[in-house]
């Protein structure tokens, strides 16, 4: 991952290409045994707004972050396709908790929006990012875009915009240089001295 300008988020970049899959990154090696959640309090939630989000802080209390953090769960899994039992209904609460006016069903096709019903609440950021998932979610061609970080036990997904659709890296500068070093490494010592 490319390093972070912020203390609290080391090694942390928005190179999801999509608000929902930078939250999502907030857990650092997330494919290997010892995952690291960035989000672990208010200071960090508003350190990720401004790096990802360019956003003003919002000064969350320990209940708030966590129900982040059980939405960016649930979020991943939606979008990986293994979803919980649960998980579209964290969506659909985020959704209607923020004003959003539809609800997120699924369909035998795929996911689709129900029709529009009154929403209450104000939690704008939660709903802003239920919508950004949501929105992948009901474009199967979008969402095929997505991908997982093929860097050894990064894990970190990235919506990929590449013309030929094969972007393997979520940053080439971190994970895909990495990987350039090992191969070179390899084949130098297969050469032999």
């Amino acid at each position: 991952m490319n390093e972070s300008s912020h203390a609290l988020l080391p090694g942390y970049q928005p190179v999801g290409g999509v608000p929902c899959l930078d939250l999502v990154n907030t857990v650092d090696w997330r494919a290997s045994d010892s995952p690291r959640d960035l989000l672990v309090d208010g200071d960090a939630v508003d350190a990720w707004l401004a790096v990802a989000l360019d956003h003003p802080p919002m000064r969350l209390a320990d209940g708030a972050v966590a129900r982040l953090r059980w939405l960016r769960e649930a979020i991943h899994r939606l979008v990986t396709g293994d979803p919980a039992a649960g998980d579209l209904a964290v969506l659909n609460d985020a959704l209607a908790q923020g004003g959003d006016r539809a609800q997120l069903v699924e369909g035998p096709r795929g996911y689709g929006w129900a029709a529009e019903e009154a929403a209450f609440g104000l939690a704008v950021l939660r709903a802003r990012l239920a919508r950004s998932a949501a929105d992948l979610l009901v474009d199967p061609a979008r969402l095929a875009r997505v991908r997982r970080c093929h860097g050894e036990g990064c894990g970190w997904l990235f919506y990929d915009e590449s013309r030929a659709g094969n972007r393997r890296w979520c940053s080439m500068r971190t994970c895909g240089n990495r990987q350039k070093a090992r191969v070179h490494y390899r084949r130098s010592r297969q050469r032999g001295p």
